[in-house]
């Protein structure tokens, strides 16, 4: 088996420690300028975390801006031909299932195919409080909606 390389998106997320100081200014016109070079050059993947609020508590660590994943790999999907899309991470907790399953369902199958999901049950307590999620059951909540 050949060893393949995904690409974490750049500007999606700009996480202080690994941002560049262009990603700052960057759009939709850069991000399709390297969706599409990455599709060109044989990617596994492009990769876009999920965040839906960054507490002002982290802000330094962590960065503002955090993309929507399921809105920034749709967009994606229609400017590439064959990369895969991954969620990395979609928080489960943080949604009903369903509403997850539909999204990335017709992601999915818009795309013929392409997605990866990928899915976690969350670490940010400030966030989960902010949402309304119960922190204390994000592990079993994650199970049930895998179930």
């Amino acid at each position: 088996m050949a060893l393949r390389f995904g690409l974490g998106l750049p500007i999606v997320q700009q996480v202080p420690m690994r941002a560049q100081a262009w990603e700052a200014g960057a759009g939709a016109p850069e991000l399709v300028r390297i969706a599409r070079a990455a599709d060109r050059l044989g990617f596994a993947h492009l990769s876009a975390s999920d965040h839906v609020l960054v507490p002002c508590s982290r802000a330094d660590a962590m960065g503002a801006p955090w993309y929507d994943p399921a809105v920034t790999l749709a967009f994606l999907a229609g400017v590439t031909q064959r990369i895969r899309l991954l969620s990395h991470v979609v928080v489960l907790p943080y949604r009903h299932p369903l509403l997850v399953a539909k999204a990335f369902g017709t992601l999915d199958h818009l795309s013929q195919g392409r997605v990866i999901l990928g899915v976690g049950s969350g670490h940010l307590k400030p966030e989960f409080t902010v949402l309304g999620a119960p922190y204390e059951r994000r592990g079993k909540i994650s199970d049930e909606y895998l179930q």
